[in-house]
């Protein structure tokens, strides 16, 4: 959303009454404004989907049960660079073999220089100086799932820890946690439901939200991911509403592109990217641009992950 603020200020400093007028405006359009809007490298390039898909890693955050679906054990490394000085770097890694429990973890570290709210706004700044709001983002997700019915279904809960140093803001922390649902009824076919950031805590970086996936594989080659999001808090579907789709497609057995599409307030990404990949590893890059943002806003994402 942009804003755009008007401050005038009066102030006397000499007999003859110096009138100083500080006009500014400070625009902040959608980005990577929180740490729950960046789904990794993979994801991103569909479209910011990834709940539904057993084999994206980098969205382990959320989708811890529809990766337990999968025996696997992963790691992944990476991070991405857009507008607003931001750059994020995470680290994750999930086991669902060598136990019946699947445990994921992740950790990142994201720097931005976003223009804060208008309520954490001083009451004037003199005419042509810049406000900058130099902030950095760090967080830590651990979550459990439960796999049954041959991995048919999976049962999952996640706890994060979140926490922010902001130059006009100051400083923040936070404790919330979730619960998602995950069900392959049909071998091409997966569900997923999150339920994100239960406790309203007003923590900026975090939001209460609900997430609804559906993935089909076609075969090995190709695949279409669907999602949709709200905040649960508030009018469901009215204050806020997100639909993101995606497609995969396996050009050879080492390379595999994707694209997408996403929507939320009004404002529409595209996206897209390749995968290389091979028995042991996969590196994934997306680009992502906003639809009729002048000048453009690009986001370049990476991940690396590691199968063992």
């Amino acid at each position: 959303m942009t804003h755009s603020l008007l401050l005038s200020a009066m102030q006397f400093r000499n007999p003859s009454g110096r009138l100083l007028v500080a006009c500014f405006t400070l625009a902040t359009a959608p980005g990577l404004a929180r740490a729950d809007d960046w789904v990794g490298a993979r994801g991103a390039a569909r479209g910011g989907t990834g709940l539904a898909d057993a084999a994206d890693v980098g969205a382990i955050a959320t989708n811890v049960a529809t990766v337990s679906l999968v025996e696997r054990y992963d790691m992944s490394a990476g991070g991405v660079a857009g507008p607003d000085d931001t750059w994020l770097g995470r680290i994750a890694a999930v086991d669902s073999r060598t136990s019946v429990i699947t445990l994921g973890a992740t950790y990142s570290y994201r720097a931005d220089d976003v223009a804060p709210p208008l309520s954490a706004l001083p009451g004037w700044v003199v005419a042509g100086e810049a406000l900058t709001n130099e902030t950095s983002h760090q967080g830590v997700t651990v979550g459990v799932a439960y796999p049954f019915l041959g991995r048919k279904l999976s049962v999952a809960l996640s706890g994060r820890f979140d926490w922010r140093d902001s130059e006009q803001e100051g400083a923040d922390d936070a404790f919330n946690f979730g619960a998602s649902f995950a069900a392959r009824p049909w071998t091409p076919l997966t569900l997923a439901l999150s339920v994100q950031n239960v406790l309203d805590l007003g923590y900026a970086d975090t939001r209460r939200l609900v997430d609804l996936g559906v993935r089909w594989d076609i075969g090995s080659y190709l695949a279409f991911e669907g999602q949709v999001r709200t905040e649960w808090m508030g009018e469901p579907f009215e204050e806020s509403f997100a639909e993101h789709l995606g497609v995969d497609v396996g050009v050879t057995t080492w390379l595999r592109l994707g694209a997408g599409w996403e929507h939320e307030d009004g404002n529409h990404r595209v996206g897209g990217g390749l995968s290389l990949v091979s028995e042991k590893a996969e590196l994934d890059y997306s680009l992502v641009g906003e639809v009729d943002a002048s000048p453009a806003r690009l986001w370049h994402g990476v991940d690396l992950r590691v199968h063992f």
